[in-house]
């Protein structure tokens, strides 16, 4: 082939690339990286919390967790947390967001909580206590929550409402606040009593 009509056909090709290229519109600007005031972040999470004795204090599994330097928390969603404060007792707790302190040992749970026992190994045949709430604060190392919001409270088949609420997780101990029940007698039957 001639090289004239190669130079051609190589100007029409360019040609037609750069009316492609100009048809395709404006190229988005370039992502703008700004700094964020978080360390690190993990989704799916699975941990495991011990003691200076290597004794287990908590498990915790998170659908995300994200870690902040300033306030020096873990920050996290969707949590499952398996706390055992002492050897006689277990609770289940769930929560849409938390945020942990490792070092200290401070907990605030928010976005609604559940607060299960799991069983006191000492007396089985108890009921578990079910608390729900919208938020929840404690201290695990210590092993005592408190929430100062309103809390629904079930043991079987009894059922009653508080205004504020505060646990020793470690012995088991409840305290409620302006505690309301709802109580519903059996029907009146009139008896002729002789």
């Amino acid at each position: 082939m001639n090289t004239r009509v190669l130079i051609v056909l190589a100007l029409i090709i360019a040609g037609i690339a750069g009316w492609f290229f100009q048809q395709q519109g404006d190229v988005t600007p370039p992502v703008n990286i700004e700094t964020t005031d978080v360390d690190y972040e993990a989704t799916d999470i699975k941990a495991v919390q011990t003691n200076e004795q290597g004794e287990t204090e908590y498990e915790l599994t998170a659908e995300s967790l994200t870690h902040n330097p300033e306030t020096n928390q873990d920050e996290m969603s969707g949590i499952t947390m398996n706390w055992e404060p002492s050897a006689e007792q277990r609770y289940r707790i769930q929560a849409a967001s938390a945020a942990i302190s490792q070092q200290t040992g401070e907990l605030s749970l928010s976005g609604g909580f559940t607060l299960v026992s799991e069983g006191n190994k000492s007396t089985p045949d108890i009921e578990p206590i079910k608390v729900n709430g919208s938020r929840l604060k404690g201290n695990t190392k210590s092993g005592k929550v408190y929430s100062d919001a309103p809390v629904k409270i079930e043991q079987g088949m009894n059922r009653f409402e508080a205004s504020s609420m505060t646990a020793n997780l470690e012995t088991g101990e409840y305290e409620f606040g302006q505690v309301a029940v709802a109580f519903s007698p059996s029907e009146r039957q009139d008896k002729a009593l002789f």
